[in-house]
């Protein structure tokens, strides 16, 4: 009886310690996804090339995305990005698969860069407070 005592702890120890914990599922999933699906074409300009989440303290889960523009373009998407942060806001609050993230209040940055050169083109942020 006493055994059975002392293994009913040790046991609780065990399956307590091989829960994966939140950040560090946050990113495997991460990176578990771009090695599945990236590059993977959104549009017929916008490519998302990876997403990221550091368990570093940071709270940021990145999206990279890589645009192809010709000149005339350019001008056009400096003048959406509103739009496009408006609908990446919307689509945060509507979706059920971010759940656990934003419960943990994370920030979603959005990265993107022109295709052909590397360059940096816009970077937003979306915080536990817009969406929540």
């Amino acid at each position: 009886m006493i055994k059975r005592i002392c293994y009913i702890p040790l046991m609780l120890l065990l399956l307590v310690s091989c829960q994966e914990k939140k950040f560090d599922r946050f990113e495997r999933e991460s990176i578990e996804y771009t090695m599945r699906h990236c590059p993977k074409q959104m549009d017929e300009i916008t490519v998302l090339d990876s997403m990221v989440f550091h368990n570093d303290g940071s709270l940021d889960y990145k999206y990279y995305y890589s645009v192809q523009l010709t000149k005339d373009q350019y001008e056009a998407f400096q003048n959406i990005l509103g739009e496009v942060k408006d609908i990446a806001l919307k689509s945060i609050r509507n979706s059920i698969d971010l759940k656990p993230m934003k419960e943990a209040g994370l920030n979603f940055v959005y990265i993107y860069r022109d295709a052909k050169t590397g360059k940096h083109l816009a970077k937003y942020v979306i915080t536990p407070e817009e969406y929540q």
